[in-house]
């Protein structure tokens, strides 16, 4: 069963396929989103014209099993106005039991700008890196023992990703993204036992708007409805539909719902809550935002055998 939750999408030992979601994934994912769109604006620039962000992320998925899958992904991200360009850099570390990935990203952009009266403008986005991909193929257990492989594994392949995104006035925003564009695939081949593992693309929609809410109480007080669906040919679509909201200068929340459609319905409950220190306490031209995500399955069987998921982020930005 856990096997069945590895972060490789279709993999073939001797006659036996299985398919499962191959990329991380995240939870509060709009503050890391180019990680999966390179051609996406951080929410610290559109929101508060912050040039230059660099962030970090762990996550946690199903912390009941040993082998869970765990991210990390540190982030950067340097807009140039005056070009109209953005640039920036990716490193993510993906372990889920006995397989494993590390990437090294370089990401471009560039903005095209569509209006005078009105901001807006669409973006084209291109993410190149090179990623090593891990394989204790001594402690898995095969099918067939006669023909496993006795001995671990590591590679280094290329990966690509495209993307596009628009945004309106700072308010409403919409993009669509392919990472791993060429689906290039590995295989596993010490021994004399190849494992080969197909890597798909993987299709990103992502919705959303920010909505003046100073009637709350402060000027800064904003609502964000978002929408992110997330498919892979073979796999089940995914969706979260989420709302979070500037409360104060100081605190943010939200809460959402993650659904899944394929043979089988799959439903969590999403919460996220974080911390923004910014000019009340002095940060000229710059900010600290500190978030933490828990996502929480509605099933009990599920809950119970794979346990919730968790996620920190820590981001700081400035010009």
């Amino acid at each position: 069963m856990k096997t069945l939750f590895i972060p490789l999408l279709v993999m073939v030992i001797t006659l036996t396929e299985i398919k499962a979601q191959q990329l991380p994934i995240f939870s509060v994912y709009r503050d890391q989103w180019s990680i999966f769109n390179p051609a996406v604006l951080s929410n610290n620039y559109i929101i508060n014209d912050r040039t230059t962000t660099l962030g970090t992320t762990y996550h946690i998925q199903w912390w009941n099993l040993s082998s869970s899958p765990r991210t990390q992904l540190i982030n950067w991200e340097q807009i140039k106005e005056d070009y109209n360009i953005i640039y920036g850099g990716q490193l993510v570390n993906d372990q889920a039991g006995k397989l494993g990935q590390t990437g090294v990203y370089g990401r471009f952009a560039y903005r095209i700008d569509l209006g005078r009266r009105v901001e807006q403008a669409f973006v084209i986005g291109l993410h190149a890196g090179l990623v090593q991909y891990r394989a204790k193929l001594s402690e898995i257990n095969f099918p067939d023992p006669t023909t496993a492989p006795g001995l671990d594994d590591k590679l280094l392949y290329p990966d690509f990703g495209f993307g596009i995104f628009y945004y309106y006035t700072d308010r409403y925003y919409a993009g669509l993204s392919v990472p791993q564009l060429f689906a290039l695939s590995t295989v596993f081949d010490k021994a004399g036992a190849p494992v080969s593992v197909q890597r798909v693309q993987h299709y990103n929609l992502v919705l959303g708007a920010y909505w003046d809410i100073s009637w709350l109480g402060n000027e800064t007080s904003f609502a964000e409805p978002s929408l992110w669906v997330k498919y892979a040919p073979g796999g089940a679509i995914n969706a979260d539909i989420n709302l979070r909201a500037q409360v104060s200068e100081l605190i943010w929340a939200g809460t959402g719902l993650n659904l899944g459609f394929g043979q089988q319905t799959s439903a969590a409950l999403h919460f996220e809550a974080g911390l923004f220190f910014g000019d009340q306490v002095n940060m000229l031209n710059s900010h600290f935002k500190m978030g933490f995500g828990f996502d929480l399955p509605i099933s009990q069987d599920i809950r119970t055998y794979f346990g919730n998921s968790v996620e920190l982020n820590l981001i700081y930005s400035w010009n």
